[in-house]
């Protein structure tokens, strides 16, 4: 199973590229996105390099913000596979190329799309407790990168109630911003006391220190 996932930004942009990208390189994207759209229901060996060679292309189109080459190939991989990697594909495509008024009719087209590709996946299927949290983070983030801050703040809320520290970690930054020091240490330790493994915690200490320092120094040294 593919399960890398490409790295995109929070905030929908609309940013392209597509003009930086070879000619012959689009054209290979291109014919990959119509053999991927005509692939047969039932997967086998075949099919699964040819979405190997369809997940490559994505992350060169992403790469290169060349957002609908990206989001006919994120939604042909995700027609056929269904998966969890393959919404994250769909979700990180569709919130790149947005335009970047976030009240633009496309714009919120494309939230409400790659919304529902992570919706379905939550209801339709017996999931384990690791792939439901890395859903609802998932949610978070776009919901963010679109301005939907309640629908942000709600999939948050079942993010940490779950012990996710993606959860604890984005909710800690947001207090830390609005000056909620308190809350902000709150949120950053609880990761330092839940005996997570070394590499989760570079951030929850930077997050906890600020956040200390700053109850420490007090509103009248702001």
């Amino acid at each position: 199973m593919l399960t890398a996932v490409a790295a995109v930004p929070l905030v929908a942009s609309g940013a392209s590229g597509a003009q930086d990208v070879p000619a012959h390189d689009r054209a290979r994207a291109d014919a990959l996105a119509v053999r991927i759209e005509a692939l047969p229901s039932a997967s086998a060996a075949d099919d699964q390099r040819l979405l190997v060679e369809g997940f490559a292309a994505f992350i060169a189109s992403m790469d290169a913000f060349d957002g609908p080459r990206a989001i006919r190939l994120a939604r042909g991989m995700h027609a056929h596979a269904g998966a969890i990697w393959s919404a994250f594909c769909v979700e990180g495509a569709l919130r790149r190329a947005a335009p970047a008024d976030v009240e633009h009719g496309l714009s919120l087209r494309s939230f409400d799309e790659a919304d529902s590709a992570l919706v379905e996946l939550l209801a339709g299927q017996a999931l384990t407790a690791s792939d439901e949290l890395a859903l609802t983070h998932r949610r978070a983030i776009l919901a963010a990168g679109f301005a939907r801050h309640g629908a942000e703040r709600a999939a948050l809320g079942r993010a940490l109630s779950a012990g996710g520290i993606d959860g604890a970690q984005i909710s800690g930054l947001a207090a830390l911003t609005r000056g909620d020091d308190a809350a902000a240490a709150r949120l950053f330790g609880s990761l330092l006391d839940a005996g997570h493994s070394p590499d989760v915690l570079p951030w929850p200490l930077r997050g906890h220190g600020i956040a200390t320092l700053e109850l420490l120094r007090g509103p009248a040294a702001r």
